[in-house]
């Protein structure tokens, strides 16, 4: 170490280092060639035209996926169309019941009154 803590460089240390950096790159090296051997064994399972069947098999599954979104789309747009139907429907019948109860409480009223002022019978 030298005087002000820092750890000193000698050729001695660098060649050390470089000796190290040597020894993890064989390991590097030893095991790409075993992720490489492991890779080729799990590819000869496949058949030789795999990638272009599996590309023929995704482009298939997109080609359904959209089929389906697109069936769901339109259902969805159906049952839309038919929800603000019924929800017009309800409103609609809630406005006629509710002018229906208008004129029922007049009735009621004109009754009531015809009845407290004394000219209907008792």
């Amino acid at each position: 170490m030298n005087d002000d803590g820092r750890p000193e460089v000698t050729l001695h240390t660098l060649h050390q280092d470089l000796g190290e950096v040597k020894s993890d790159l064989r390991e590097v090296k030893s095991d790409l060639r075993e992720v490489k051997v492991l890779v080729a064994t799990g590819l000869r399972a496949f058949r030789p035209d795999w990638p272009a069947e599996m590309l023929r098999v995704l482009r298939e599954n997109n080609r359904l996926g959209e089929e389906r979104f697109a069936r769901l789309d339109t259902t969805l747009r159906e049952q839309a169309i038919e929800t603000h139907t019924a929800l017009r429907a309800v409103a609609e019948g809630q406005r006629r019941a509710s002018a229906d109860l208008r004129a029922l409480i007049a009735r009621i009223d004109a009754l009531i009154r015809w009845r407290g002022d004394g000219s209907g019978s008792a």
